[in-house]
């Protein structure tokens, strides 16, 4: 087989429940990475909770997280920041809006002053009980700053006020410091500026010399829009948004029915 760099989302895409992949899909990557293919998950997540998904069901997976703000290549990890610029307009947009802000590392939360036991929630939800993730809360933007140097990106959530999240976007948007996102509706993702998931898969096709046309990318959510788009082929799950089923090449079958492992298995066979 030609070599192939199979890229792919984990949450709704890969695993049904956040956490678990199926034994069908496990050995359709299987087959492709034994064939020569390289296997990516890309994630919003921090690289501890990217990590331990994708080695559960994938040893010779490696990893983009944070959005595209860290991958992993050839045994280094390569890590873009939010800087303080973004770090400091993000806060004064979320306390403007009464929205709430969450900085990651690759393996830690950071936050300031007082989570609501929902947006705390909400954050907690992907990490599964195997893995320790630090939760440092600060009480300013000053002592927020200090750790500026790993932070990578971030995530306002907002379940239940979009109108919020929209104007939020709107006005970071104009700080013009930081590249916004959604995994969701309910939230924004925070990643630095001219960073995305597309912006490690280019890098990465740059560095193992495989072709666009040689690039297999699945997705469901918004974030996932510009790496489908880097991509030759380019997948959207049948739980895809509408956003995502549009600029996509194939549709796929959703992420509870094995859709990656559908449509790795009838293509490698054509």
């Amino acid at each position: 087989m030609s070599k192939y760099l199979i890229v792919s989302d984990i949450d709704g895409t890969l695993t049904a429940n956040h956490h678990d992949v199926t034994v069908n899909t496990a050995q359709a990557l299987e087959n492709a990475v034994a064939a020569g293919a390289a296997f990516y998950v890309a994630t919003g997540r921090m690289h501890a909770l990217a990590e331990v998904v994708a080695k559960q069901f994938q040893p010779d997976a490696s990893i983009i997280a944070s959005n595209g703000a860290v991958y992993d290549f050839s045994g280094e990890r390569v890590h873009h920041t939010l800087g303080e610029d973004a770090l400091t307009a993000v806060e004064e947009v979320s306390a403007d809006l009464n929205l709430n802000a969450l900085y990651f590392s690759d393996d830690t939360v950071y936050f300031t002053g007082t989570l609501p036991p929902a947006i705390e929630a909400a954050a907690r939800k992907f990490a599964p009980k195997s893995v320790e993730i630090k939760v440092v809360g600060v009480p300013s933007i000053k002592e927020l700053l200090t750790h500026a140097a790993v932070i990578t990106n971030g995530i306002i959530f907002g379940p239940n006020d979009t109108k919020a999240l929209d104007a939020g976007k709107t006005a970071l948007e104009a700080r013009d410091v930081l590249h916004v996102s959604a995994s969701e509706h309910t939230n924004l993702e925070l990643i630095p500026k001219h960073v995305d998931k597309a912006n490690a898969v280019r890098e990465l096709q740059e560095k193992t010399g495989i072709a666009p046309d040689h690039t297999i990318a699945f997705g469901d959510g918004l974030n996932d829009l510009g790496m489908l788009q880097a991509a030759g082929v380019s997948v959207a799950m049948g739980n895809a948004v509408p956003e995502v089923k549009r600029v996509a090449r194939y549709v796929t079958d959703t992420n509870v029915d094995d859709g990656v492992a559908h449509f790795l298995t009838e293509f490698f066979e054509k």
